[in-house]
């Protein structure tokens, strides 16, 4: 061919290329959808979207901000099952665009997911691409995430949300030079890998053509690429310190091997501040192009607040980068909706958002199972920086013996000693309720009363609760009955084999609600994700009566203290086995450790506070005032559990706890992130409900100073006992009226 027909063909290719682009029906990444296991035994569906600020060029070309609306995921599960979330399973994240899904527990009976497809919509649907212009797209999307390795998902499987042109395109004032450019480029060359360049997707026609343009005109160089972008926010962008991992999505990353091993994770208060912790990452892989996923665990160091991560690798035979300037955000706090869940059913109830500033309220029953008048007290434990608010009495009509709290909707579920339950709205605000009956039709039998609804735990992340009540049919004589609290409809009632504990727990992570018996048996109920209850598993302990159930939910050891005795039970449930049948059984290992110290009744009450410092407290009950605070361990998964650590306090000052179903819970501060043991004292009157609330910084009694024994606490005048008016009470404990 000589020169003048190369010149021709490629003017006529560039007139082809002129008159043909516009109708190419491009698809551009707008983000991607991922399974990302965040804790011990819980994994969560986290949408990273890479529009407008968080865009990626040119792996996510998108400039302008494209919201993700009327989203839906539908996961089937290993057992055959499916369930669809609405949107409000995601939450939308830091940085206003992304979203962050709810934790799915992964653990114990709990099935695992196997697929997941998400759908949604666009807005708008006219939006600018990096290298193209302005470009209208279809409105709606799906994308279904397929495991990496079948047959069930493993962390960082993920499936790109793609935005397709509606059609044509409307490019830059500057794409048709470089066009015309590239046609006379392929006039000179016949290679078919630059046709199929010009035919690829990804990225769209415009950045496959640049691409072929600088091919054409740049002579090819060995570079070391030394920097790498991060996104803005983390995926989830939210997380528990010292339980849940994020992940950093960066773009520019080098070619050559990267261990995650050596990629250093520095953690600052402002974005290149001087870090407060360091660690290395856990695992490293590619989203698309150039663009990975880092994975790395949040610091248990870290208090509640916003933290800046920067990545680096400087170690030798790896390629060596920096994140230069940018930085990812992630919002670390004391607790989350799962975890929160944990907390045992007793007579309080705490309404604790999981992030802060915001005010926290504890709900206390007037009544127990044998004492007391009707109705509840709504009471201010902070003001989250905003106003004091005053105690509200609830008049409810009847005695109530327990609430619970529900930290994502800001309600609450308070039981009667007959069969009424009543959802209070708005816990603190407008205190609204409404009145329902379950299906209780007669007395349970325990040992500090008779009642035929005996107490309820709610589960934020599934918005449900479970109540315990007497069930003629039931072989023990009692059930768990879940109550939907979007519909305020109940389940039908799940006889139990074994008499109900006097204090249930949910585990979500691990699917079972945990139920210690008087009669030594620990009961493992299996719970699916919309509350529904399908097996029972126990487990002779054989230490005595087994008087309240908890859990530590970051670790998934459980906890059970033993009546008239100085010992409880400590089960690791990560490496619980089942056998099936009716009832069935579990195994795990398990320890029986004894403290020191006298407790009215002996140990009776227990609270795990929900997050990740691994803080307990076992108290007796009866008119006694002596606790402990007792050190969890910190990992799980092999071994046997042991205990850490305990803090024996002899006695408070001025105070008397109450009776069953227990005056005590446990919560995570949303403003400080510290963990609080939180009583309810019954003086002066033991028949008109507590006179007050006693809030009790776990980690602060832990650090005080001990006795030569090396756990009783000394307090104040010399003594044993504390006094929230005293010189050291006071830095640990505070008394809060309810009236």
């Amino acid at each position: 061919m000589t020169r003048n027909h190369c010149k021709t063909a490629g003017l006529a290719a560039a007139a082809l290329l002129l008159a043909q682009a516009p109708v190419f029906a491009d698809v551009y990444t707008v983000g991607y959808v991922s399974y990302d296991i965040v804790g011990t035994d819980t994994a969560a569906f986290d949408i990273f979207n890479g529009t407008g600020p968080n865009s990626l060029p040119p792996d996510f070309p998108v400039l302008s901000s494209v919201n993700l609306s009327n989203l839906s995921l539908t996961i089937d599960f290993s057992d055959g099952s499916s369930v669809m979330e609405p949107s409000t399973y995601f939450t939308l994240a830091a940085d206003g665009l992304s979203w962050n899904g709810s934790d799915i527990g992964i653990g114990g009976v709990n099935p695992v997911p196997v697929e997941a497809m998400l759908t949604g919509t666009f807005s708008p649907t006219s939006i600018d691409v990096s290298g193209v212009g302005t470009v209208d797209i279809l409105s709606t999307f799906s994308a279904t995430i397929l495991p990496s390795s079948p047959p069930n998902l493993s962390d960082g499987d993920l499936a790109l949300i793609e935005a397709t042109s509606a059609g044509s395109s409307v490019p830059e004032p500057g794409f048709w030079l470089p066009l015309a450019i590239i046609g006379l480029f392929l006039g000179f060359s016949r290679r078919s890998h630059f046709r199929a360049l010009l035919r690829a997707r990804t990225g769209g026609v415009a950045a496959a053509l640049l691409l072929a343009l600088s091919l054409a005109t740049v002579p090819v160089q060995a570079a070391t690429v030394t920097t790498v972008r991060l996104a803005p926010v983390t995926t989830p962008s939210t997380g528990v310190a010292g339980v849940n991992n994020v992940n950093v999505t960066a773009s520019g990353w080098p070619s050559g091997d990267t261990a995650a091993a050596n990629i250093m994770v520095s953690w600052e208060t402002s974005c290149g501040g001087t870090p407060v912790a360091t660690n290395v990452a856990n695992s490293i892989g590619t989203i698309i192009g150039s663009t990975k996923r880092v994975n790395v665990s949040i610091p248990a160091s870290l208090t509640t607040g916003n933290y800046y991560i920067q990545l680096s690798d400087s170690t030798a035979g790896d390629t060596a980068f920096t994140s230069g300037t940018t930085c990812s955000l992630v919002q670390v706090t004391g607790t989350s909706r799962t975890l929160s869940s944990c907390v045992p059913a007793s007579s309080l109830g705490v309404v604790a958002p999981v992030t802060g500033p915001a005010p926290v309220f504890a709900i206390a029953p007037n009544a127990s199972w044998s004492y007391g008048t009707p109705g509840a007290q709504v009471v201010q434990l902070e003001t989250g920086g905003g106003p004091t608010v005053a105690p509200v009495s609830l008049a409810l009509p009847d005695y109530i013996n327990s609430c619970a709290g529900n930290p994502a909707t800001g309600d609450a579920v308070c039981v009667a000693n007959n069969t009424h339950v009543y959802h209070i709205r708005g816990v603190g605000t407008t205190n609204t309720f409404t009145s329902l009956t379950d299906s209780a039709d007669t007395t349970m039998n325990f040992s500090g009363g008779h009642p035929y609804t005996g107490g309820v735990a709610v589960n934020a992340a599934g918005n449900y609760a479970v109540l315990t009540i007497g069930d003629s049919a039931a072989p023990s004589g009692s059930a768990l009955q879940t109550l939907n609290l979007a519909t305020d409809t109940f389940l039908p009632p799940f006889p139990l084999a074994n008499e109900v504990s006097e204090n249930i727990s949910i585990d979500p992570n691990r699917g079972a609600v945990l139920s210690a018996n008087e009669e030594s048996n620990y009961d493992l109920v299996a719970l699916d994700p919309s509350g529904g209850l399908t097996a029972e598993y126990t487990k002779n302990i054989g230490i005595g009566e087994l008087d309240s159930s908890a859990e530590d939910c970051s670790t998934g050891i459980a906890l059970a203290p033993a009546e008239f005795t100085n010992q409880f039970v400590l089960a690791d449930l990560t490496q619980a086995t089942f056998t099936p049948g009716t009832p069935g059984s579990w195994s795990a290992p398990t320890s029986t450790p004894t403290i020191l110290g006298i407790y009215s009744a002996g140990l009776s009450g227990s609270a795990v506070a929900p997050g990740g410092q691994h803080l307990a407290v076992v108290t007796g009950e009866f008119n006694g005032s002596s606790f402990a605070i007792l050190k969890l361990p910190a990992t799980s998964g092999s071994g046997t559990p042991t205990l850490q650590d305990y803090a024996y306090v002899c006695g408070v000052a001025n105070f008397e706890a109450g009776y069953d179903p227990h005056t005590l819970t446990a919560y995570v501060s949303p403003n400080n992130g510290k963990s609080y043991a939180l009583f309810a004292n019954w003086l002066p009157n033991y028949y008109y409900g507590p006179g007050s609330l006693l809030q009790a910084d776990m980690a602060g009694i832990l650090a005080l100073p001990r006795g030569p024994d090396g756990h009783t606490v000394l307090g104040d005048n010399g003594s044993c006992v504390l006094d929230p008016n005293g010189t050291v009470g006071s830095t640990v404990l505070k008394s809060i009226a309810t009236h």
